[in-house]
């Protein structure tokens, strides 16, 4: 088990930014390419990028991983005992995400995500308009996105799933501190005093590298950090969802050069999902690293390698001089050639052709365009943005290259969006855990999940699933809708929409006349084709069941009614041939 000493917890701490500051190393630089340079005179920025490659793939890319809130759709592998409360937390999942906009830190862990890496955090906070220190107030999911270089995890972990700890620095008043202090006995009070004002806080104040000119605010730093191994009380377990440990510590200055380090609160146990509060976002995961590759880092070096050479370029050009030598001794033919205007025919007599000598210095060569043009093609290559994707056709490929191209270049941003998207869901999971498990999580869902539940004012309620009915949250399955995210493609979403019209209203009639064929499989088939998994849901098989049965009835009526009215005809022909 992890020793959870504050001194050697610290040593971990240390590790563990050190480990994070080399990946973190082109950060600022990155950071300061996005920007440009008119945005601000920062020391340690990108410096000058006329191929602003850093801006162009995230404008190119931004738009495609997060553009509004997104869509949860909930099912259950228990139809019946857990179908309403599936409809209901899919009702207050979708009703939270816009509650507490989670397009916006989002899209913030979107910007960091192509940077580097993001991270969020999701917590269990009260809700908005009610007293935040009453703890009887209605409770719900926040999400925060926390910044890189605030983040720790475990230097030794071989991915991030497998950390033995993971945590996050935060910047606190120490009034603030003292205040809540006397709220919560929790909290140690004589440390906090002791403690120096504003120690190490401009090292991670600055995400650009410079310095801010700011008067102290006496802020305290301290460390956040959840071990998931340990559990603090024995009383407190999984059983009753609290998993793992939260560890708040932080330092002081001792005598000399020595360093005093002391928890700043009791050490607490964690309620919440066993996955922990933290999601990362990564686009390529890197074999035995906890921290994720970045698109832009992979290609930063090809970057620089093209912008150095526009550079250069830039300052040839600038250099650029044309001019005539004329022999000296013909001052009337010196004079003609400089007081000349353009296209000016100006006879000369007995001129020498070696007189007038036009020389030409500096410039761009065509070596220079040459190797810019390779290295422009170079980066574009490896990092998927082509003319297509910039919106540019030129004319000169064909229709068949152009569409190569634009496929090769959505392959990789859908890769991209694909993990964008499991990040969602893993946060989304983390939020329905805290909505499942906590009863004092109550909020009105919504007149769509009225008109759905058949209820005239629905709740979600949280605790009151697994203390009355025993269902179990492991049941459910949460999972973001494809493209609900994105930003809509107005002529797409048309031709998906008449496709989906044409395959359902088709298939629909001939699941009645052939029910031998697997129509489940061969929708499934086809939605996944048109990148619509639920293709097969828009057809009610339980309502076409119905349908199915209500005209067989009729017709069997029908023939009842037939076979009534064939046999009162024959009696009378009967009787009348008796002559009765």
């Amino acid at each position: 088990m992890l020793d959870v000493t504050p001194e050697n917890l610290y040593e971990e701490i240390q590790a563990a930014e050190n480990l994070r500051d080399e990946h973190l190393e082109t950060y600022s630089q990155l950071v300061g390419q996005f920007v440009g340079s008119s945005y601000r005179d920062m020391e340690g920025g990108g410096g000058d990028a006329p191929e602003n490659h850093v801006y162009e793939y995230i404008s190119l890319t931004i738009p495609r991983l997060i553009h509004d809130n997104p869509r949860v759709k909930v099912t259950t592998r228990r139809p019946v005992s857990q179908r309403m409360t599936a409809t209901a937390l899919q009702h207050g999942l979708n009703r939270w995400a816009k509650g507490t906009n989670i397009r916006h830190p989002l899209m913030m862990a979107g910007y960091d995500m192509l940077l580097n890496y993001g991270v969020m955090m999701t917590v269990q906070e009260t809700q908005p308009g009610y007293d935040d220190t009453d703890p009887d107030s209605p409770q719900w999911p926040r999400c925060y996105r926390i910044s890189p270089k605030r983040f720790i995890v475990d230097p030794l972990a071989l991915s991030f799933e497998q950390s033995r700890f993971v945590g996050h620095v935060w910047i606190r008043d120490r009034e603030d501190l003292l205040e809540e202090a006397k709220e919560d006995d929790s909290w140690n009070t004589e440390f906090i005093e002791s403690m120096t004002d504003d120690v190490d806080v401009d090292t991670y104040r600055d995400s650009l590298g410079g310095k801010k000119d700011s008067p102290t605010r006496k802020e305290i730093l301290g460390y956040e950090i959840w071990v998931p191994e340990v559990q603090y009380d024995d009383e407190l377990g999984p059983m009753e969802g609290f998993n793992g440990t939260i560890y708040t510590l932080s330092m002081a200055q001792g005598t000399g050069d020595e360093i005093h380090v002391e928890y700043l609160r009791d050490p607490r146990p964690y309620y919440g999902p066993p996955s922990g509060p933290y999601t990362m976002f990564g686009a390529y995961c890197v074999p035995d690293n906890s921290f994720p590759l970045s698109p832009l880092v992979a290609v930063s070096g090809q970057s620089d390698d093209l912008n150095e050479h526009v550079i250069a370029a830039q300052r040839a050009a600038a250099q650029y001089k044309r001019m005539v030598f004329v022999d000296a001794k013909n001052k009337k033919l010196a004079q003609d050639v400089a007081s000349s205007p353009d296209n000016f025919v100006v006879p000369v007599e007995n001129l020498d052709r070696e007189s007038i000598v036009p020389v030409e210095l500096g410039g761009v060569t065509q070596q220079m365009i040459g190797y810019i043009q390779m290295a422009r093609e170079r980066l574009d290559r490896n990092s998927g943005v082509q003319d297509a994707q910039r919106g540019v056709v030129t004319g000169d490929a064909t229709a068949t290259e152009v569409q190569i191209a634009e496929a090769s270049g959505s392959l990789r941003f859908a890769y991209i969006r694909r993990q964008f998207v499991d990040a969602v869901d893993d946060i989304v999971q983390k939020a329905s855990w805290f909505m499942y498990h906590d009863d004092r999580v109550v909020f009105p869902i919504g007149i769509e999940a009225a008109e759905e539940m058949g209820v005239p004012e629905p709740f979600w309620r949280g605790g009151m699933q697994t203390a009355m009915t025993g269902e179990r949250f492991e049941d459910l399955e949460m999972e973001v809708e494809a493209y609900s995210m994105e930003r809509t493609n107005e002529s797409l979403v048309q031709k998906r929409a008449m496709e989906t019209l044409q395959i359902v209203t088709q298939s629909a009639p001939m699941m009645m006349q052939m029910p031998f064929l697997d129509w489940d499989a061969l929708l499934k088939m086809v939605g996944d084709s048109m990148n619509m998994p639920e293709l097969g849901e828009l057809i009610n098989k339980e309502g076409m069941q119905q349908f199915i049965q209500a005209q067989q009835e009729a017709q069997a009526a029908q023939q009842v009614d037939v076979a009534g009215g064939e046999s009162s005809i024959a009696r009378e022909r009967a009787a009348q041939s008796l002559g009765l």
